[in-house]
């Protein structure tokens, strides 16, 4: 179980901070640009009481947990009028309030429907590194070739709600005697929550986790990121668990997520050692990749990306966000 690999229950020592303006509405970049046709998400139940949004075209999946007194969402997808399509199917379920909103990670198809939910109340809890980069690093997915960001795109990410309640390596979230426990993990941002509920045995597991889709990677720490996908699988052998993106998954389909990981490094660093860079490299690892990845969406799109970024991880050369100062 999650518990195993707790360090500390930080939720009373948590910091607090002040809530932000509600978001602009702006389209978003491109690399996080969902689908333009079909439902925004379609929800599911994969236990009792918890409920996941798959996003069809509302960025990064969504959720939310109902409690014997309280609601906790997990995400809230890429924009707000979609947040605000989940708070109207919310009130379908249950007239419980909804206190909380954790986010899995900084990423503005994550996070930007936050204003939605404070409007009604609820406090923002994510890792303190989300907290740093929520307003800051965001900026750079309008700054992809060479691009400068308009003042509407600048002013859309100035104001993102920030989290209420940030924690360093875990906490406990009780919603009336059911508990539901947060945890850090790295590999994908450097700021990921991990959400589970024990008594359901599921596992929101944010960006940490994609079923059958190749993952952006702008911030990974992959080696990282393949020792935690290990620690999960270990911990929660017979979970039900709602990635980031894709559909609901088992503990089958993260294990494929965490090959793909695995074998990217491997195939990257096998065409490093044979003196490969740059075009050369991308395209003899997207051919050994194509034939085990190649039918996941995205591949054509963000596999050369993935490439890439992964071989300046391995050369030392990417730049990924900093932890917050102490």
């Amino acid at each position: 179980m999650l518990r195993h690999f707790i360090t500390s229950l930080v939720l009373a020592a948590a910091t607090l901070v002040a809530q932000s303006a509600p978001q602009a509405q702006t389209p978003a970049p491109a690399e996080q640009q969902p689908p333009a046709q079909g439902p925004a998400f379609v929800l599911k139940q994969p236990g009792r009481g918890v409920y996941a949004a798959i996003s069809g075209r509302a960025g990064g999946n969504t959720g939310f947990i109902i409690g014997d007194d309280a609601v906790l969402v997990v995400d809230t997808f890429i924009s707000q009028p979609p947040a605000r399509d989940l708070l109207a199917e919310i009130r379908k379920v249950t007239n419980l309030p909804i206190k909380y909103v954790v986010n899995t990670h900084y990423h503005l198809d994550h996070v930007a429907g936050n204003a939605i939910f404070t409007a009604v109340g609820a406090t923002v809890i994510a890792h303190r590194n989300e907290r740093a980069w929520v307003r800051t690093e965001n900026l750079k997915f309008y700054q992809q070739n060479g691009a400068t960001p308009t003042p509407e795109q600048r002013a859309t990410v100035d104001a993102l709600v920030e989290p209420n309640i940030t924690y360093d390596h875990a906490l406990e979230i009780n919603l009336g005697g059911r508990p539901v426990r947060v945890v850090y993990l790295p590999g994908h941002t450097g700021g990921d929550s991990v959400v589970y509920i024990p008594d359901a045995n599921v596992v929101f597991t944010g960006d940490l986790g994609w079923n059958q889709r190749i993952p952006n990677l702008i911030d990974a720490t992959t080696s990282a990121w393949v020792e935690t996908l290990d620690r999960i699988v270990a911990a929660h052998p017979n979970a039900t668990f709602v990635p980031g993106h894709g559909d609901i998954a088992t503990t089958a389909d993260l294990k494929a997520f965490r090959d793909y990981l695995s074998d990217l490094r491997s195939a990257v660093q096998k065409a490093q050692a044979a003196g490969q860079s740059g075009d050369a490299l991308t395209q003899a690892v997207l051919a050994q990749l194509k034939p085990k990845y190649g039918a996941w969406p995205g591949f054509e799109r963000l596999g050369p990306l993935n490439i890439q970024q992964t071989a300046a991880e391995l050369q030392g050369t990417k730049k990924v966000p900093q932890p917050a100062a102490e």
